[in-house]
């Protein structure tokens, strides 16, 4: 059963994508994919449809976002549209069950093609089990918002917040963009590359080897060690866990693959900038800095990461389409393997006080495994950190046709054994 749910909701018009959407937009465009985000989540007993109902109309009344569609320009530019009202459906799907049935709910709704002219961003159902609603399925295009604006959203959801919206929304921000003001940014940004662009070294050489079938893999390393060292490095030097991070992976490349200063693209919130901080919409972007390692020890490594990473996210906020020009044009004079091989997005959250325990008991509950990927294109070295309890995650996608498995592995395990060497 398929209910139509009318909304409406302020602020409507026509605008170029935000820098935000741009960046998106070319990573959906490079792997083909939709890169959707959501889940399903249990519903609390005595949840009727009138309900999520109530909250599907809520949710795209009040974000812009979710009210949004593109339109194509002649030569294939996509722009934001944003509707002021409209139409959306809730499905209902009856069955006996139901975990199951909103598994396949959810994979369906990630499987299904998308037409970014007609469709809205958030695809909403719930299953009933014997007149009782149990689950609700929810996801939203990537190009909709980022993990940050996900996560505000829900908060406000949860609380029904009735206060206008906070922040500079989707056709604000592109307006800003399109200022002179917004120009200079973009300028400065990219400035900023291109003098670490030309100063990167070349890239992890690639030695002799029979490439892995498939050609790309995802590897899990989950470490209880890792919170541990972070929180007595930052009870020692109080490096923030970020920095201490980075610092730990530029460690662990330069010795793996002797590529030293080893440059990075870290995964940028800006939602330090102003009118940035609680808007629902995607705003990250990718910065780059250069650390350097040498021989040098852990704390020096680290205040020069902290540097390296304060000039990355100050200048992590600019037009895509001109960093994707500035980065072919100087690929093209330094070669056609010239890249940045290593990518970095530390997902986790504040970080709660460390049980005071042994290290090498930590080090002894490390697990690490690896299965295939999807075969598209991909960073070379591209690790993810996430919290998990009282471990920390890393998962890392692998271009094994750059770097084996072996030194792959070899990354994620001694950047954990340089953070716990240094917290000692």
């Amino acid at each position: 059963m398929r209910i139509c749910v009318p909304f409406e909701g302020p602020g409507a018009g026509e605008a170029p994508l935000t820098w935000g959407q741009q960046d998106i937009w070319a990573s959906m465009t490079r792997f083909g994919e939709q890169l959707p985000l959501g889940g399903v989540d249990p519903l609390p007993d005595g949840t009727g449809v009138e309900d999520v109902v109530a909250e599907l109309r809520y949710l795209m009344g009040r974000y812009q976002v979710l009210r949004t569609r593109l339109r194509f320009a002649a030569d294939g530019t996509p722009r934001q549209v944003v509707a002021a009202a409209g139409e959306t459906v809730l499905e209902v799907l009856d069955a006996d069950e139901p975990a199951a049935a909103a598994q396949d709910m959810l994979r369906r709704y990630r499987r299904e093609p998308v037409d970014f002219t007609r469709d809205w961003p958030l695809r909403m159902g719930v299953v009933r089990h014997r007149g009782r609603l149990t689950h609700l399925c929810a996801v939203i295009w990537h190009l909709a918002m980022d993990r940050s604006g996900a996560a505000v959203m829900l908060r406000e959801v949860a609380a029904r917040v009735q206060e206008p919206v906070a922040g500079m929304q989707p056709l604000e921000q592109a307006g800003w963009q399109s200022s002179a003001a917004g120009a200079r940014q973009s300028r400065s940004a990219l400035r900023h590359w291109e003098r670490v662009l030309r100063a990167m070294p070349a890239p992890w050489p690639v030695r002799s080897r029979r490439p892995e079938r498939p050609r790309h893999w995802k590897g899990r390393l989950v470490s209880p060690a890792i919170p541990l060292a972070t929180r007595l490095l930052q009870e020692r030097t109080g490096a923030d866990p970020a920095t201490t991070l980075l610092a730990a992976f530029a460690v662990a490349v330069r010795r793996c693959s002797g590529v030293d200063p080893v440059p990075v693209l870290l995964v940028t919130s800006n939602r330090f900038r102003s009118g940035l901080a609680d808007v629902v919409a995607p705003v990250a972007q990718p910065g780059l800095c250069l650390v350097e390692v040498a021989d040098a020890g852990f704390d020096t490594v680290l205040d020069g990461a902290r540097r390296a990473a304060t000039a990355a996210y100050k200048h992590a906020y600019y037009d895509t389409a001109g960093r994707e020009s500035l980065v072919d044009r100087v690929a093209e004079e330094r070669g056609p393997q010239f890249r940045v091989d290593f990518h970095l997005n530390d997902r986790r959250g504040p970080q709660p006080p460390a049980a005071r325990g042994s290290l090498e008991r930590a080090l002894a509950r490390r697990t690490l495994d690896w299965t295939p990927f999807k075969d598209s294109p991909s960073s070379r070295v591209f690790v993810h950190a996430d919290d998990a309890g009282r471990a920390t995650v890393l998962t890392c996608y692998a271009d094994t046709h750059h770097v084996s498995l072996a030194e792959a592995s070899a990354v994620l395990t001694t950047l954990e054994s340089v953070l716990t060497d240094a917290a000692r």
